[in-house]
Formats: structure tokens, sequence, C-alpha cells
């Protein structure tokens, strides 16, 4: 008898055997409460309400569906009317009562025209630019030249050339640039030179 009440007293957790298995567990959260899925599918085979059913079933009947604006006789461009057409006389008759005709030769001039240019260095301008090209050709590249003497980058390059340091460090650069590229951009570069020697062939 005193054997039966100590055993009472352990904890459950000692008791493994009391416990239910994590088979059972599993059979018993992942259980169906649906006999089959036959049965299932005739649950959902619902008939639709009766007010979603057309209620002119059998009879002709007309959608009526106006536009978002009503029309206007400005929606044609005039060149697309005929030479005959009332719309080309009413938009001139606008026009004119307007005063927003504008004539041709006052409108902006559609092609971009060529900067005037200016010829106003000197040749002292000249040897002050290779100077400070050659002195620091870092500091002084050829936009800052031609920004400060108010010409273009194209004639700062004809009148002097970079240091050869500043050459031997731009090629270094690409040379660092070129060592990254895999086989692919390193072909196509070597086509590309070829398309160009072509060209100058003029094959």
């Amino acid at each position: 008898m005193a054997t039966s009440i100590a055993a009472s007293k352990r904890p459950m957790v000692n008791l493994p055997f009391l416990l239910p298995s994590w088979s059972d567990s599993l059979a018993v959260g992942s259980r169906r409460y649906q006999s089959s899925y036959r049965r299932t599918k005739q649950r959902l085979r619902v008939k639709p309400d009766a007010s979603f059913g057309s209620s002119h079933q059998g009879r002709d009947q007309i959608i009526y569906n106006p536009p978002s604006s009503a029309p206007s006789v400005y929606h044609t461009p005039s060149k697309f009317l005929p030479p005959n057409d009332a719309r080309r006389s009413m938009r001139i008759e606008d026009s004119a009562a307007s005063g927003s005709a504008t004539a041709v030769e006052q409108l902006p001039n559609v092609y971009r025209s060529d900067p005037e240019r200016k010829y106003h260095l000197t040749p002292k301008d000249v040897e002050e630019i290779r100077t400070l090209r050659m002195s620091d050709p870092m500091t002084w590249s050829r936009h800052k030249l031609a920004k400060r003497f108010e010409c273009s980058p194209l004639f700062i390059a004809l009148v002097c050339e970079a240091s050869p340091e500043k050459k031997q460090m731009q090629r270094q650069v690409l040379e660092a640039v070129q060592s990254q590229w895999g086989p692919k951009r390193r072909m196509a570069r070597e086509d590309r030179k070829l398309r160009r020697e072509a060209w100058g062939r003029d094959e």
C-alpha cells in the first residue's frame, strides 16, 4: 500500500509510459474531419444566388456606356480635315480673333545654331596655357584651362599636350581597368579595334 502511494506522488515526467507518444499527437493534429474528398466537393458546389443571374434572359437589351466627356471639334487636327470642311474656317476665325497667330519668322530655330567663334587669344596666352599645363597637369586639365581662357577643350589639346608623367599615370589606370576584364569583354574590344582598322582601310 505504501509503495502505491509513493509511486502516485512521482511527477508525470518520470513516467513516460503514461504520456501519449509523438505519433499519437501527430495523428490527432492531422486528423481529417471530412470523410472523403467527394463530400467536401459536394458541400462547395453551391448554386449561385438569383441576383447574380440576368433578368433579361431571352430578350434584347441596350447597354448605354457614355464617354467620359463630350466630343469636341478640336480633337481632329486640321491636317486630317477635308479642304471644304467648315471646321477649318472656324479655326481660322478663332485664331484671328484671339490674335494668337504667330509669324513663322518669329518662331525659334529648331536646329541648334553654331556658337560664335572667338579669336581673342594671343601668343602670350598660348605660352601661359602651355606653362600651366606642363607645371601641374592634374590641377590644370583641359576643361579648366578652356574655362579660364574662354576657349574650347579642343583648342587646348591642339595647343599643348599633357606631360609624360600624366600620360604614364593614365596608361597605368587604363591597364588596371583592363586587367579586370573578362574574356568576353576583351574579345569584344579586340573586335572593335579590328573594325576600326578596317574602316581606315575602307573595307
